[in-house]
């Protein structure tokens, strides 16, 4: 029941259409109400986790899902850095939004479940996905400071 729930929230706001759980039309809009909300409290205790949920983050195994661990290697780095003052570029918006897929990706119970089997990542991909699209540019021009490739890590949710 739960699984079935979560994947029809999943198919909503994927498509833009009107959530009833959140009342949040889009991933997108998601992803911006609740970046919106974060706090420079919670983003310098984010600062503070990011080795560990580097860690973390190495250890997701999800074929379903290949490019994730790089994604999520691709914001903490960016995080780290705009937060250290080693790359400048970027908005306040890209900066929370990143923190936002931080810390939706290192929770493990969210809309679903990260220990559900073929599809408990299926969210933080998305999320993770939606602020790597919203902030592209951003992104494209972290990878070139970083000598990273865009393409490579980009990939689909």
């Amino acid at each position: 029941m739960t699984i079935t729930y979560s994947l029809e929230f999943l198919r909503r706001v994927s498509r833009r259409r009107h959530s009833t759980r959140h009342g949040i039309d889009s991933i997108a809009e998601f992803v911006e109400e609740f970046a919106a909300r974060l706090t420079s409290d919670y983003l310098d205790k984010l600062q503070t986790e990011l080795p560990i949920l580097k860690v973390q983050f190495t250890l997701i195994t999800a074929p379903q899902f290949p490019h994730l661990p790089q994604q999520l290697r691709l914001l903490t780095g960016y995080f780290d850095d705009i937060t250290a003052g080693l790359f400048p570029a970027g908005s306040e918006a890209s900066r929370k939004e990143t923190a936002f897929a931080l810390l939706y990706a290192a929770k493990e119970a969210d809309i679903i479940p990260d220990s559900l089997p073929e599809i408990g990542y299926a969210d933080d991909s998305l999320i993770v996905h939606t602020v790597l699209t919203r902030h592209e540019d951003v992104f494209r021009d972290y990878c070139f400071f970083r000598n990273l490739h865009w393409s490579e890590i980009a990939g689909a949710p």
